[in-house]
């Protein structure tokens, strides 16, 4: 079957479509897919940049987190999840910490406490970011909201001032093979990501 491209399908759409199909998911495929991620996420050498690691709390039938978060911790990565501040338009990231109960947001998410540690995100090594659909060249489609596109527009605008993308943080997009579109059309302000890991294989993009 074709992949859809944005070109021909309005990006609301295409948002409904594909969260609905990450949620037809089973469990099984959830899983495994999971291992797979974590696995393939190992083996990349944004590994070597650092050890702080930015992630997020799966919901709504995106990847399953779990157990690259509990590798990551293992491994002794300093792990920060994203938290969306009332007074901002951007993520703020605080450091997740094992033995402190996560608090649920606004939109049913859960995230650190205020009293968890932060951390800048220029200062971030790697970033595991979720997304609705993805294009092979990086473009990403989230929920809409701009959150991480507003929160990491400073490598855009260092890509123009030095002709090429800063290495870190490295953006990496967590996705399922079914989210894979032909072509998504990126605005000015969309930050491409370095590449997507799915159940079946790495994408790379820049």
């Amino acid at each position: 079957m074709k992949s859809e491209s944005t070109s021909s399908i309005d990006k609301k759409a295409l948002r409904a479509s594909k969260r609905e199909l990450r949620r037809q998911i089973g469990a099984d495929e959830q899983h495994n897919t999971a291992k797979t991620v974590t696995e393939t996420a190992l083996l990349q050498p944004f590994f070597r940049l650092g050890n702080d690691i930015a992630i997020y709390m799966s919901a709504d039938g995106e990847v399953d987190t779990g157990i690259l978060l509990e590798t990551l911790l293992e491994l002794g990565k300093n792990c920060y999840l994203p938290v969306m501040l009332d007074a901002t338009t951007t993520l703020e990231f605080r450091q997740y910490l094992p033995e402190k109960p996560l608090i649920r947001n606004s939109f049913g998410l859960h995230e650190p406490g205020p009293e968890a540690p932060t951390i800048a995100p220029e200062l971030l090594s790697a970033v595991f970011m979720p997304l609705v659909a993805f294009d092979e060249r990086g473009n990403r489609l989230g929920m809409g909201k701009g959150y991480y596109d507003r929160t990491f527009a400073f490598k855009i605008r260092q890509a123009h001032k030095s002709l090429k993308s800063p290495e870190s943080p490295v953006l990496i997009g967590l996705a399922h093979e079914c989210q894979r579109v032909e072509n998504l059309e990126a605005a000015n302000w969309d930050v491409p990501l370095k590449g997507i890991i799915t159940g079946r294989k790495m994408y790379q993009c820049l």
